[in-house]
């Protein structure tokens, strides 16, 4: 049996950028090297995100989390693509999935965005941490209230919109304010923007980011559940996941044709080897 990975879903995948994919320049750099170019994983590539100045780029970390990289962003840098059409969704479905924390405890800050007001995700000054899946407008929006997450440390946000009800969840729970109503277009000409937005000044992330995952369609929640637990075991951060999510004890697994078997894997793990299975199935990812 094989470790579940997101190019197993049967959802539409669009953008799946994982640090490893990243291009770097200026090797030597105390921190890590500077990223010049972050490419799409997902096959054919649809796009790849590019930052032309120096001064603007991302750095890849030589320390990782369990095993897997960071991108540092620090406040001033972002990459970019352009107009990705498969993502200009109108009212249909859309969904994202990411791993990433915060250095700063006080600005706005938007770790990605294609028309901030419209897809990606925000951190208010105040703390309350917004799912855009169509807007504009407070209130059909999903979010986190501020003091109901961790802003200072690793997260896994997620939310989907299906049939014009977004769902959100912050390690793999509900959040705060969730189920609301959106039937927003996402149709514009925007780019796609990691670490702020271009068009602004203000904005931009203070943190890191370890891997991003973007639909232009349909997810089924039971597969959100399966993303959420892939991330949680591939960065170690199963721990932040409630006591009864699927994946809290093991990772989402697939057979040798594809088949899903994590509900075998769990009972293995759960009932023959205990925390040791379940930690080898981790470590693995």
């Amino acid at each position: 049996m094989a470790l579940w990975k997101p190019s197993n879903l049967s959802a539409t995948l669009t953008c799946w950028y994982l640090p490893e994919n990243t291009t770097t320049i200026e090797a030597g750099l105390s921190d890590g090297v500077a990223v010049a170019t972050w490419v799409n994983q997902q096959s054919p590539i649809v796009g790849e995100l590019v930052q032309i100045t120096s001064s603007r780029r991302p750095t890849l970390l030589e320390s990782t989390l369990n095993g897997h990289g960071r991108v540092k962003f620090d406040g001033s840098d972002i990459v970019s693509d352009g107009d990705i059409s498969d993502l200009d969704v109108g009212t249909g479905d859309i969904w994202f999935a990411i791993v990433f924390k915060s250095n700063d405890t006080s600005g706005v800050q938007i770790p990605f965005e294609k028309d901030h007001q419209k897809f990606g995700i925000v951190i208010q000054s105040d703390g309350d941490l917004e799912f855009r899946l169509g807007g504009p407008g407070s209130s059909n929006r999903a979010e986190q209230t501020a003091g109901n997450w961790s802003r200072t440390g690793f997260i896994i946000a997620s939310a989907s919109r299906v049939s014009s009800t977004i769902n959100a969840f912050i390690d793999g729970e509900a959040a705060n304010v969730t189920g609301v109503t959106n039937t927003q277009s996402i149709s514009s000409s925007s780019v796609l923007d990691v670490g702020g937005r271009a068009a602004a000044a203000a904005g931009k992330l203070d943190g890191e980011m370890c891997e991003l995952i973007i639909g232009g369609g349909t997810i089924t929640e039971a597969e959100l559940v399966e993303v959420n637990g892939y991330l949680a075991a591939k960065f170690g951060l199963s721990g932040n996941l409630p006591a009864t999510h699927k994946y809290k004890s093991f990772a989402p697994a697939v057979g040798l044709h594809g088949v899903h078997n994590q509900d075998l894997i769990g009972e293995l793990a759960l009932d023959v080897s205990g925390p040791l299975v379940s930690d080898t199935l981790a470590g693995a990812v």
